[in-house]
């Protein structure tokens, strides 16, 4: 392929969103027109997602906007997932059938929104929409949408009075202005609503406030001012997290294009007994995987950083 449709290939990838914002990819080139996604395991988080279940439903997130890119190119892809998780295969031909998706001009945009949203209701016509990427869609007011608030508040416990956890989430943030443009990933400040304040002080204050308490009104109050929640669920192995990640960032995607806001609920997904517990509760059929909350959003917060590109590649030919 042109070296100017991989690189823009590989810069819609890695818009893709990632646990923690740590962009754990790399890319390397495969004979016949291939482009090999590997997880980057020296950015995987051992405390908070011990199983690299996050790892990997970010890898395929970032598949998922690579394909969709190249239809913009009239490319088909093909993806081949490695029994053994070293990495993703997409292979790319020229398809006389192929019509550029309408999804392409959402990547760019899509971004996570924090912020509490305005209460109002997603239109029926969008749910459905939504629905069709792979997620289970829970209206306030609904008893699932009291079960997931009750997963929540069960797993900020567990979370907030862990000191590894904590201080592994600590280790993702970035303090200020300085910090999130020097390392370019993690938490930025302006990502999480933090004034840009000396680092040290920054820190003090954020390890005060990540209690259980503290967290979960916060937590709550922002379900509460969202009109549904989607639920998205796998087999819990390497090709199901992958698939997942497609999936999701289908519905990012998908939401993007009918300004929906979405935020992740990580917590109850990120401590074991919480998720399995959800799962028989929701009377999912597998494990489940990830929760976002979907509406109409306040003004957005800033988009998270992204590395540079020749950071995750690992071409020889392609510069």
């Amino acid at each position: 392929m042109d070296n100017v449709i991989v690189d823009s290939l590989l810069d819609a990838a890695i818009k893709a969103p990632s646990g923690h914002n740590v962009q754990p990819w790399l890319f390397s080139e495969l004979p016949g027109d291939g482009i090999l996604v590997e997880p980057d395991v020296s950015r995987r988080l051992p405390v908070l997602d011990p199983q690299d279940r996050e790892l990997y439903i970010s890898v395929g997130c970032a598949v998922e906007n690579m394909c969709v890119a190249a239809t913009r190119f009239g490319l088909s892809a093909e993806v081949r997932v490695r029994g053994d998780g070293s990495g993703v295969e997409v292979f790319f031909k020229c398809d006389g059938n192929v019509v550029p998706s309408l999804l392409v001009q959402a990547i760019e945009r899509r971004h996570t929104n924090r912020n509490k949203y305005d209460g109002t209701e997603i239109p029926r016509s969008v749910i459905d929409l939504l629905s069709v990427c792979g997620a289970d869609i829970y209206m306030r007011g609904s008893m699932q949408f009291e079960v997931v608030k009750n997963g929540i508040i069960e797993a900020d416990k567990v979370i907030y009075g862990n000191s590894r956890s904590k201080d592994e989430l600590l280790e993702c943030i970035r303090y200020n202005r300085r910090e999130s443009d020097n390392f370019m990933d993690g938490l930025g400040n302006d990502v999480l609503g933090i004034p840009d304040m000396p680092a040290w002080v920054s820190r003090i204050a954020t390890s005060l406030a990540l209690r259980a308490s503290i967290q979960s009104r916060g937590d709550i109050r922002k379900l509460m001012s969202s009109p549904a929640v989607a639920a998205f669920y796998a087999p819990d192995d390497i090709a199901g997290r992958i698939q997942c990640g497609r999936n999701l960032q289908r519905f990012l995607l998908t939401a993007t294009m009918h300004d929906v806001a979405c935020a992740f609920i990580g917590q109850p997904c990120e401590v074991e007994s919480v998720a399995t517990g959800l799962a028989s509760h929701l009377d999912l059929p597998c494990r489940l995987q990830v929760l976002l909350r979907i509406g109409h959003s306040a003004p957005p917060l800033a988009y998270s950083r992204r590395r540079p590109l020749a950071e995750f590649k690992k071409f020889k030919s392609v510069t």
